[in-house]
């Protein structure tokens, strides 16, 4: 499904059965000559502007404890693909 223009290099660092975490960057309403860096969140097709994927931006405190739970799990259950793209996550918004 087309990704809506708002998003750019955008890119999957978590798919839990449909649940998508995006990182890249964001510009609201296309307002500004560039985005900023932002934590997105759809489920599969949902939700949807006319057709087009349009996820969610996850605030920054969101952000980071998301981010820090799951790279906790990741360890905890020794998924090293998994903890190797959340740190590629926390380390985009550093």
């Amino acid at each position: 499904m087309k990704m809506i223009s708002y998003w750019s290099e955008d890119t999957i660092v978590y798919n839990d059965n449909g649940l998508v975490l995006i990182i890249g960057y964001y510009n609201h309403k296309n307002k500004k000559s560039s985005g900023h860096k932002a934590l997105g969140i759809h489920w599969s097709d949902y939700p949807q502007s006319r057709g087009i994927l349009s996820p969610c931006v996850i605030p920054k405190e969101t952000r980071n404890a998301m981010l820090s739970g799951l790279l906790h799990t990741a360890i905890s259950n020794n998924d090293t693909v998994q903890r190797d793209e959340l740190i590629k996550a926390i380390d985009f918004f550093k």
